[in-house]
């Protein structure tokens, strides 16, 4: 892998990792004003898709990709809205910081995954930055195991599995083909599926106050923006270190909790945020291994 490409996949990745977490932030804004999980779900995958089609339309680009890789590039689509919707539910089931530490389980379940199949090397040295890191948010988000529920569990669960393979078929997706086609097939398939899904439910549970609009708006074009930077970022740093950094997500949703909501950071939230930023540090520094 070219060290240079490397650098600049890590940097998509944390502005991935930014725009997903502030796109979770005004997700909540966008819940006060009357909107539910699934209208957002139903939602956020219409821009990637408007935007995918403007810029391989600007370029000249092809937007048809080879059967396989088409075929590969939709069933990746069905799995985001599999996963999308465990995360939801367990999020629902269980205490947030539980489904959420959960869930994060996921850069670990790519280092393995990558490292079964030949794609990528998961060192000892990765294996330490990515253990390290799930200690460090277990702390930022004050994780305590009371009132579990076996379901939720198993659905945030479900949840990092998800995203794993998703994170993995990416990775040797975009190797032969354009990375952009491949996302255009992912939220085209999403927002097909959701289509389906509201036109089965027969509403959709829109904004009711300005705050709403604001949330949902600003949530939708962040999510976007994530979504297309994530896989960018794979095509560049691969998916064993776009998923280790996007581990910086629960320290904005944290830090924006704290300067936008008031919240105030226990000391042992401090200690948690510091050792995460030391962990995505020490993973750097092994991406030349």
């Amino acid at each position: 892998m070219n060290w240079s490409d490397y650098k600049i996949g890590v940097v998509i990745a944390l502005l991935s990792a930014v725009c997903f977490a502030l796109s979770n932030t005004f997700a909540g804004l966008s819940y006060r004003g009357g909107v539910t999980p699934i209208t957002l779900s139903a939602t956020r995958f219409f821009l990637p898709t408007v935007i995918l089609l403007i810029i391989l339309s600007l370029k000249g680009a092809p937007i048809i990709m080879s059967k396989k890789s088409g075929q590969i590039a939709v069933i990746l689509g069905v799995i985001t809205i599999i996963y999308n919707f465990a995360l939801l539910v367990a999020i629902e089931r269980l205490p947030v910081p539980i489904a959420i530490l959960i869930f994060f389980l996921f850069p670990i379940l790519t280092g393995f995954s990558l490292t079964l199949t030949g794609a990528e090397a998961f060192t000892i040295t990765k294996f330490i930055g990515a253990v390290v890191a799930l200690i460090g948010l277990a702390l930022v988000h004050g994780v305590s195991f009371h009132q579990l529920d076996s379901l939720g569990i198993l659905l945030a669960t479900i949840g990092a599995i998800g995203l794993a393979t998703v994170s993995v078929l990416s990775h040797h997706l975009v190797k032969g083909e354009d990375p952009r086609q491949a996302m255009l097939y992912m939220a085209m398939t999403a927002l097909a599926i959701m289509i389906v899904v509201i036109t089965i439910r027969g509403e959709l549970d829109l904004p009711t106050n300005t705050d709403g609009w604001i949330g949902f708006l600003v949530s939708n074009i962040l999510y976007a923006l994530g979504m297309i930077t994530y896989f960018y970022a794979i095509s560049m740093a691969g998916a064993s270190a776009t998923t280790f950094f996007v581990n910086l997500e629960p320290l904005v949703v944290t830090g924006a909790a704290f300067l936008l909501l008031g919240q105030t950071l226990t000391p042992l939230q401090l200690l948690g945020v510091l050792i995460v930023v030391g962990a995505l540090i020490f993973y750097a520094r092994s991406g030349s291994d």
